[in-house]
């Protein structure tokens, strides 16, 4: 845009288009702050062992390499990642299908109590994690499933099925009630309609539920340590706190796999934007 054209524009005009590039500028700008130690952590994983040691150090690699990621791979890393993957499924399964039942049944059926028990649900939210560590380690124990998946899946379920019905909850409310009144006159029973009718127009629901569910299970570290024991069942997160070492860390093993843990939740978050913004977006308008 030329001086003349720019000279021209009404003084409001030329405000609007001020602010709009300053809070671009301070967009931008908080973006590179929070991504920095992402792309720190990027560019440390692609550097050799002896550029690790230089001080001070170097932004970006002089020579790029992908030695520490094959190091990964040598020792076995894809076993914790293949741990890791089962237990994100196995609770999000979980979490969803017990989670779907109880939301339904608080969005539909009014019975006594019911706002006590929604105000239950979400102090189970507030309640710390690690305060729960020694009566779950206990009763794992006495199940004799500790130091399994099948255990840690259980434990997962139960501390986010809370969040789950949450958010299913407030999806389900937005659902006009109507078509429910429709499918029962067609002979559809409560659990049929919910399975035909509710479900599948809950998508946006049911994804933003999972990937709450998903990146606990996927990013816990707290429980996984506590729970288990054995190299069989070690999840990724407490794979990845091996690499800090007991005389020193090991920057690059330790920053290639902590990479490899934010891809897959990256790409299920793109791959699901669209979807968890309008669940929590519709969620949110009656919950």
């Amino acid at each position: 845009m030329s001086a003349s054209t720019r000279a021209t524009l009404p003084l409001w005009k030329r405000r609007q288009r001020t602010r709009r590039l300053v809070r671009r500028a301070i967009n931008v700008a908080i973006a590179l702050v929070a991504l920095f130690p992402v792309l720190w952590g990027l560019s440390t994983s692609f550097k050799t062992a002896s550029e690790l040691a230089l001080f001070p150090p170097t932004l970006l690699p002089a020579h790029p390499t992908l030695e520490h990621y094959a190091l990964l791979f040598r020792t076995g890393i894809e076993r914790y990642m293949l741990n890791s993957v089962i237990l994100s499924i196995a609770t999000v399964l979980g979490c969803l299908a017990f989670g779907s039942l109880a939301a339904y049944a608080m969005a539909r059926i009014k019975f006594r109590g019911s706002n006590m028990l929604l105000l239950a649900i979400v102090a189970l939210m507030s309640i710390p994690l690690p305060s729960l560590l020694v009566p779950t380690f206990t009763f794992l124990a006495q199940l004799g499933l500790l130091d399994s998946l099948t255990g840690l899946a259980l434990l997962y379920t139960a501390y986010q099925l809370p969040i789950a019905v949450w958010v299913l909850y407030g999806y389900f409310l937005t659902i006009p009630i109507e078509l429910e009144y429709a499918a029962r006159v067609d002979g559809y029973s409560r659990f049929a309609t919910l399975r035909k009718v509710i479900l599948p127009l809950s998508g946006p629901g049911l994804v933003a539920a999972g990937l709450f569910v998903v990146t606990f299970a996927w990013n816990d570290f707290v429980v996984a340590v506590a729970m288990t024991s054995s190299d069989a069942v070690r999840t990724l997160p407490v794979a990845i706190y091996g690499y800090l070492g007991f005389y020193g860390r090991e920057w690059g093993p330790l920053t290639a796999s902590a990479i490899l843990s934010t891809i897959p939740v990256i790409v299920v978050f793109i791959a699901f934007q669209r979807f968890f913004l309008g669940g929590m977006t519709s969620g949110g308008v009656k919950s």
